[in-house]
């Protein structure tokens, strides 16, 4: 009856489809299912710990002999541990190599003393090289990427000169100032893609320092004829996915614009605070807050062109709300908006796509 059993056992451990390896309290090996036999193209018992590698031909996943006290088998006779999802290489008797991913587990009996050590294991060598060929895919796009945002930054400062040198050529001064907002407008594009090639990115940016650069030029460049001084505060992390910061970026430079045209009116000095706040639920919040005389009914309507006009166009881009508070201490707009899916990924140090790093795995476990 007992012979019985033990050969329904093993005629079910060769029906599964995971090799597995049983070793006796002492580490020999005692029973290898056919499965097990097919991955290593062998099938050797009575092997000890010491000899495991050199009998089963067991290599790292750079191809040097895998030192048998690492083994995860020799680790779980040996030390009763648990090892999970460790790869290594086989190299059968034909010359080919097959890359297992295994776990080994000490058994124990009701003594609590270990009785046995089991390995199971599967092939995965399809798998690793499809991951290899994925991963040179993704360093060509990667590559190309960086170039295109490279190749666009170039162009845009190549159109912002052009405008540049238009303005030059032309006489009128309500011209001119039109032709120098546009300029601008397109440097806030221009730096947003400048950022996605110094930070080696190509699909967010981190607006927490992007953003107050952005807002400094503007105020230096008003300076020149009046005394104002830019505060900044951040809260957290903005980061965003590449369209948010564009639209973000050139809304509150177009906020910042005014406020210094417009805000300091009479006046020769003048402040403006840049509040930047990222919240636990995921909501952005950007401020521009200045102590200049406000914004009366009257003053609305003529405040009404191109640049308005920009700023609630990117608001709802953004799916934001905007706020304004104005009185004769200042006037203040607040956006908010809640950060897409891309920007959060990035903000949490994680990859924007589930396959960025796709041999993480086998890197993390070149030995065990």
């Amino acid at each position: 009856m007992e012979n019985n059993r033990e050969k329904i056992q093993l005629a079910v451990l060769d029906q599964l489809g995971e090799g597995i390896i049983l070793a006796d309290k002492d580490g020999k090996i005692v029973t290898v299912n056919r499965a097990a036999e097919v991955i290593h193209g062998r099938s050797e018992l009575d092997v000890e710990p010491d000899d495991y590698s050199e009998s089963y031909q067991l290599l790292t996943l750079d191809e040097d002999p895998y030192p048998p006290e690492k083994l995860p088998l020799t680790l779980a006779v040996k030390e009763a541990r648990t090892v999970v999802d460790v790869p290594w290489k086989i190299r059968r008797p034909d010359g080919s190599i097959v890359i297992a991913v295994g776990t080994a587990r000490p058994v124990f009996g009701k003594d609590g003393k270990q009785v046995a050590s089991v390995l199971t294991m599967r092939d995965e060598t399809a798998r690793y090289h499809a991951e290899h060929k994925l991963k040179d895919a993704l360093e060509v796009k990667e590559t190309l990427l960086y170039e295109v945002n490279h190749r666009v930054r170039n162009s845009l400062q190549v159109v912002s000169s052009l405008v540049t040198m238009h303005m030059r050529t032309v006489e009128d001064a309500d011209a001119r100032e039109a032709l120098d907002a546009a300029r601008r407008r397109i440097d806030v594009i221009t730096a947003t893609h400048r950022s996605l090639y110094e930070l080696g990115t190509h699909d967010w940016v981190d607006c927490s320092y992007l953003l107050p650069d952005l807002c400094k030029q503007i105020v230096e460049t008003f300076s020149a004829k009046q005394n104002i001084v830019l505060k900044t505060r951040k809260t957290g992390v903005v980061i965003l996915a590449v369209s948010q910061a564009v639209s973000l970026c050139l809304a509150v430079t177009e906020l910042m614009i005014n406020a210094c045209k417009y805000a300091f009116k009479g006046r020769a000095a003048g402040r403006i605070n840049l509040v930047m706040e990222c919240c636990d639920d995921e909501r952005v919040l950007v401020s521009v807050e200045d102590d200049g005389i406000g914004i009366e009914d009257a003053d609305t309507d003529s405040r009404k062109g191109i640049g308005s006009m920009i700023v609630s166009s990117l608001t709802q881009s953004l799916d934001a709300t905007v706020e304004r508070e104005t009185g004769p201490l200042g006037t203040k707009f607040t956006i908010s908006f809640v950060r897409t899916e891309e920007g959060k990924r990035s903000a949490l140090g994680l990859p924007t796509s589930p396959q960025n790093d796709p041999l993480d795995h086998w890197q993390k476990n070149r030995l065990a």
